[in-house]
């Protein structure tokens, strides 16, 4: 596992774990959209996975972050492990139309 300041990665067989704790809002959308984007350029050509499993609540200022995120990757990423309320969120703003989402 490797660290980037408050992000957790893990990278194995070419599928990118970046695991999405606490909460991701206006304070702190723009230091974890370069944390994302600092592991991104470590990692190469890797499919990648954002773990929500410890993500407790996004503001519209992280969905915009995930969003970037998407638009700048070749493959749909995928969000895993999302708490019920976590899953609306990303539902009610149409992530669901972009990228694969998965439950707890």
């Amino acid at each position: 596992m490797k660290g980037v300041g408050a992000l957790r990665s893990d990278n194995r067989d070419g599928i990118l774990t970046i695991f999405l704790m606490g909460d991701i809002d206006a304070l702190n959308a723009t230091s974890i959209q370069q944390e994302i984007h600092e592991i991104l350029k470590s990692q190469g050509d890797s499919s990648l996975v954002f773990d929500a499993r410890e993500l407790e609540y996004i503001s519209s200022a992280g969905l915009r972050v995930i969003l970037t995120i998407q638009k700048q990757q070749r493959n749909r990423i995928s969000i895993i492990n999302l708490s019920d309320d976590i899953m609306d969120i990303f539902k009610m703003a149409g992530f669901q139309y972009l990228m694969e989402l998965r439950g707890v």
